[in-house]
């Protein structure tokens, strides 16, 4: 599990059957000090985050099979929570 902000979302004209209906959101992953760590992912988005929001999010095959109820979901990541505050950066809390 990760932490990520989101960045906007995705729209697609033609995908995967086992995406329909389901809102997909682009996620920048953060590191341990809230920096952007690696590229942004497209996640499936069960709870309705908004643009500016931060997340966690996962890599769990078996969760997103769960929420798309097929085995076959190219997806690999999905929205698990949504934080209420913004974490403290982990080198501001060294000081």
């Amino acid at each position: 599990m990760q932490t990520a902000r989101v960045i906007g979302h995705a729209t697609a004209t033609l995908k995967h059957s086992s995406l329909n209906g389901w809102k997909l959101v682009v996620l920048q992953p953060l590191d341990v000090n809230n920096e952007p760590d690696e590229f942004p992912q497209i996640a499936i988005d069960p709870l309705g985050a908004r643009q500016g929001d931060h997340v966690f999010f996962t890599s769990d095959t078996k969760y997103i099979q769960e929420l798309t109820g097929r085995k076959d979901s190219p997806l690999r990541f999905s929205v698990q929570g949504i934080l209420d505050e913004q974490p403290e950066p982990a080198k501001q809390r060294r000081k």
